[in-house]
């Protein structure tokens, strides 16, 4: 077999041994079909079994054509499977990965096939346009293994390579690993011999010729020996030689195809085995094979089955064939399948029952690979079908003549709401899911790629039966033909309905949370929360319910969709542990889902008044403060029985949250109000008590001299009025004094201090700073300490009045130190400053520069400065604002 010589129908290369391993290097396509083409014609005349395996850009639809105008009766060769032509990524890259084993176990089981079909050999020709940098390497060590692989088999390979994707590295690497090669280039041929094959050829050649000379000289004195033998001696030689090749065709075939044959006699169960049946259930030949060796092979699971089967097969003696695991020594598990059939030899007797010789001859095929090959098959199915459940991604091809689809996944159906049972929906079928509104749009898209041939990208709705709409984004691709016409479409369609739900979410709560930051009504903000997420979800209708202050009953939020007089008959319901889903959800602070509100128990007060609405399902989660505190609850009804889905619950709790920002947030805003009304009220009541206490003062001081005035004046025409005047005892009784000070040691720093704590809510009211400059270790003065926090409170809000209706930077700045002996005392501020002619005219009794001003705070203030002992004035600041600056004396005790 190994100096049988082949026509290749390439002249430049002429005839070649089996086993031969050879390349062609291509510069056009045309060289590629017109060299490939006769190659496979002169096999088929040769009646060896040709395959085929085509890369882009060419086509197997190309191929077929090329051959079909040199093979005229190419359609029967195709029919009876005498050439297959597949593509290479099928052939070389199964499972997108390119293992040279397995391709290489693929050319010996077409071998198999075609010896066991009786074909004189196999030629091969592939060709490697689709091969990429990463898989050279590997591919190379695929070529050296096929060069071991084709030794002595009846294989001959012609391998293809496109000149303009191989440089000089690639085209040594191609001709290292091959027998020789040839090229084709602008109609002429080389031939690139490697040394191995051109000794190859010549021992070849010595070995025919030695052959061609023993064979002469054998045929000779045969001839003298034949003249001797009868044609009976000839006829038999004949047989036999042809019985010992069927034999070893049979063998050969049985080791390739993995294939091993037996014979069975039931009555006495002797058993024989081929060789491959031995190898298959690795028992060595020369023992005599038993059911029992069978059964000791058989995988443990499988035994009882095993031994069922072959049983049955005895009683009945029918045909039987069935698959079961093997368990060898090593612990590894192989698959059989098994087949048998009734022995031909058995004989009958004259009644028609089989005599006692009943035999089954049949098969042992090991399906191992195949099998895996299966599973892993299985396993990639199933993780593409996860894939596309998990990603909601369906698949999808439709042709373009007739729009009928050929292909629609698992998912596809899910997304699209039609039933695989059903069968394959029709194009119109199809097109009534698209929404209406986006009908238009998307057939455009449609007609526009098939006009252009063109890829297509989209994204528009589709209308499910139950009124649910789904976001779809489709891309599609179209498959051309050689000839350049629009043969399908293949592309995928994504349901990015959470994804649209997400953004319109995200929107949705961008919108509120900047109507909450521009301080909006909440009522407002409550409405569009409670519209954002109604527009999400098919025929939902929400509520937002708030806990009132008495912490007990749930007033009306928001509900724009709600029947206004269910909203009415809810408002004011009491919470608690059977109160509904609001009414429990607050009460219990956790959410709670009632699927079927006619028969959830939580609804039983309040069943009447759902129903008429037609309200069946109702989630709600209580809205809380920070301090876990309720605040209210947001709702989400549905008119059908039904849990929430996660989408719905996501939604359901980002709208909870916003509400309790904007309740929490609405809640600081009226404390805040109440504190500033509170505060606002203080500092009156202590501008009125500062008034009042001056006011007393005022009378005290006025009311003291005039009284001692009167009683001394009495006293005095007491004394003058006596028979005996006594002049002495009226003028001591005329004289007076003034009423003094309650003073004590005061530490000025810390008075200031403490003004600025009573001042500083005020002063952030309007976003003033507060700075101080004290000198350290400041003297105490002798003062009254409530008339001195008089003068500070007076000096402090008008600077804080002068700067509220100034923006940026506004700044009140309060300094202590001592000066020339004396405490020295200012407060500045930067507001709207002092004209140089008022400094002395605010002083003046009611003088005002304000609207709401009386005109007694600096002329008290000034008095008191000065009944302490020192000077109190103003002047304007620099830039703008004012400063109010006065003394006291830094010695022991201020002046009576």
């Amino acid at each position: 077999m190994a100096t049988e010589m082949r026509k290749t129908g390439v002249d430049v290369v002429g005839d070649i041994p089996w086993g031969t391993h050879f390349c062609l290097f291509y510069e056009t396509g045309a060289d590629l079909l017109e060299t490939v083409v006769s190659y496979c014609k002169t096999g088929l005349e040769n009646q060896e079994f040709c395959l085929w395996v085509v890369a882009e850009p060419l086509t197997g639809e190309d191929a077929r054509h090329a051959l079909q105008r040199a093979v005229p009766d190419l359609d029967q060769y195709l029919a009876d499977q005498s050439i297959e032509i597949v593509a290479a990524r099928d052939w070389y890259l199964q499972d997108g990965t390119f293992d040279l084993k397995r391709v290489i176990s693929g050319w010996n089981e077409k071998l198999a096939n075609a010896s066991a079909r009786g074909y004189a050999g196999v030629r091969v020709t592939g060709d490697t346009a689709w091969l990429e940098k990463k898989d050279w390497k590997d591919f190379c060590e695929y070529e050296e293994s096929l060069n071991l692989a084709v030794v002595n088999q009846r294989l001959a390979v012609l391998c293809t390579y496109p000149l303009a994707a191989c440089g000089a590295a690639e085209i040594l690497d191609v001709v290292r690993t091959h027998q020789f090669a040839v090229t084709r280039r602008r109609g002429s041929w080389d031939v690139i011999e490697t040394a191995g094959h051109k000794q190859a050829k010549a021992e070849i050649k010595r070995l025919n010729e030695e052959l061609e000379e023993r064979v002469l000289e054998r045929t000779s004195q045969l001839r003298a020996v034949n003249r001797e033998l009868t044609k009976e001696v000839l006829q038999r030689q004949r047989v036999e030689e042809a019985l010992l090749r069927s034999e070893a065709y049979l063998a050969e075939a049985q080791r390739v195809s993995h294939t091993g044959s037996f014979g069975w006699s039931v009555p006495s169960g002797h058993i024989v085995w081929s060789d491959e049946t031995f190898r298959i259930l690795e028992y060595d030949p020369a023992n005599n094979p038993t059911v029992e060796f069978i059964l000791q092979r058989t995988h443990p699971e499988d035994k009882d089955f095993v031994q069922g089967t072959l049983d049955q097969a005895a009683r009945d003696r029918k045909v039987f064939e069935f698959e079961h695991r093997l368990l060898m020594p090593d612990g590894s598990v192989k698959y059989v399948r098994v087949v048998g059939h009734p022995s031909t030899n058995s004989t009958s007797d004259e009644s028609g029952d089989e005599s006692g010789n009943f035999e089954f001859v049949g098969a042992v095929t090991d399906i191992t690979e195949s099998k895996r090959a299966e599973e892993s098959l299985r396993r990639s199915e199933g993780y593409l079908a996860e894939a596309q459940r998990l990603t909601h991604t369906g698949s999808w091809v439709w042709r373009v003549a007739g729009r009928e689809a050929l292909h629609l996944s698992e998912e596809w159906y899910r997304v699209y709401g039609f039933d695989p049972e059903a069968g394959v929906p029709t194009w119109e079928e199809r097109l009534q899911r698209i929404h209406p509104e986006d009908r238009a749009i998307w057939q455009a898209t449609i007609d526009r790629a098939i006009d252009e041939k063109s890829d297509y990208e989209m994204e528009f709705r589709i209308l499910l039966p139950a009124g649910t709409v789904r976001y779809i984004h489709t891309v599609g691709h179209p498959v051309v033909s050689a000839s350049g016409d629009l043969v399908q479409f293949v592309g995928s369609s994504i349901d990015v309905t959470e994804r649209k739900r997400a953004e319109a979410l995200r929107d949705g709560e961008s919108r509120i949370l900047e109507m909450i930051a521009r301080d909006a009504w909440l009522e407002e903000i409550l409405e569009n929360l409670v519209r954002v997420v109604e527009a999400q979800f098919a025929g939902l209708l929400c509520s937002v319910l708030l806990l009132d202050k008495d912490g007990k009953h749930a007033r009306h939020g928001a509900a724009p969709s709600l029947p206004e007089a269910y909203s009415k008959a809810i408002d004011g319901l009491c919470i608690g542990p059977k109160a509904g889903s609001c009414g429990t959800a607050m009460y219990r602070r956790e959410p709670v889902v009632v699927t079927d509100i006619l028969q959830d128990p939580l609804w039983e007060p309040y069943r009447d008044v759902a129903e008429p609405y037609g309200f069946r399902a109702c989630w709600s989660t209580p809205i809380l403060a920070h301090s876990g505190q309720a605040l209210g609850s947001f709702a989400m009804y549905y008119r059908e029985p039904r849990g929430p889905s996660p989408a719905e619950m996501r939604a359901l709790e980002m709208a909870t949250h916003l509400a309790g920002i904007a309740i929490e947030r609405k809640l600081a805003r009226e404390e805040r109000e109440r504190l500033r009304q509170a505060q606002a009220d203080l500092a009156h009541i202590n501008r009125v008590t500062t008034m009042g206490e001056l006011t007393a003062s005022l009378a005290h001081e006025i009311r003291q001299p005039i009284s001692a005035a009167d009683t001394n004046a009495k006293t005095c025409l007491r004394w003058l009025g006596r028979d005996d005047p006594d002049v002495a005892e009226a003028r001591e009784a005329a004289l007076f004094k003034k009423g003094g000070l309650q003073p004590e040691l005061v530490d000025v720093n810390e008075l200031i201090l403490e003004m600025i704590v009573l001042l500083r809510s005020e002063a952030s009211r309007y976003a003033i700073s507060i700075r101080t400059e004290f000198a350290e270790n400041l003297p105490k003065v002798m003062a009254d300490r409530v008339q001195l926090q008089q003068v500070f409170m007076n000096l402090m809000l008008n600077g804080i009045d002068a700067m509220k209706e100034t923006s940026g930077g506004s700044e009140l700045t309060i300094r202590s130190k001592v000066d020339d002996g004396q405490l020295l005392i200012s407060v500045s501020d930067t507001g709207v400053g002092l004209p140089p002619e008022q400094a002395d005219q605010i002083f003046s009794a009611f003088f005002t520069t304000k609207d709401n001003g009386t005109g007694m705070g600096l002329p008290i203030s000034r008095s008191i400065i000065e009944s302490h002992g020192g000077r109190l004035w103003a002047a304007g600041a620099p830039g703008r604002g004012a400063t109010f600056q006065f003394t006291l004396p830094a010695t022991a005790a201020a002046h009576a």
